[in-house]
């Protein structure tokens, strides 16, 4: 019996040994999560501060900053001539445009009611049918001037 009081023992020493590592295991998790979402915000506030730097306090006299402040400069020109060369890409000068001048205004509504029901009876208050629209294909070339989304 000695044997097998000594075997639940260990089993027993075992379990609480593997329940103390998870505990600590968890903790330190949390710990890390902690410390990982306060770099996270830490690292926004740096950049809002970095930005509100560049836009409003830029020295031009300070030799350590402005070397940043500068290629700033040249990678947003960069990023806006490629912006540019994007949307000739896409053919933006290219597209139709669009006016209301063959549109036709109608000074009342139309009376859709009035074909549908007699007279005699009152309206149901429903909405007017949709009309339905055969479905066919839109041609390959049809969405080629789109511009880029991604």
């Amino acid at each position: 019996m000695e044997f097998l009081k000594n075997i639940g023992r260990a089993v027993g020493d075992a379990a609480n040994y593997l329940g103390e590592k998870n505990r600590r295991a968890a903790r330190l998790n949390r710990i890390r999560s902690v410390i990982r979402c306060q770099e996270k915000a830490a690292e926004g506030e740096y950049l809002a501060l970095g930005r509100y730097y560049y836009h409003s306090l830029r020295d031009k006299d300070n030799i350590v900053t402005e070397s940043h402040c500068a290629a700033l400069d040249q990678i947003e020109e960069a990023l806006d001539n490629a912006l540019d060369q994007l949307e000739k890409f896409y053919g933006k000068e290219d597209q139709e445009e669009i006016t209301l001048e063959d549109v036709e205004s109608y000074d009342q509504e139309p009376s859709w009611e009035e074909e549908l029901v007699p007279e005699e009876e009152p309206a149901p208050e429903k909405e007017p049918p949709l009309p339905q629209a055969e479905a066919q294909p839109a041609p390959a070339e049809e969405n080629d001037d789109l511009p880029f989304e991604g």
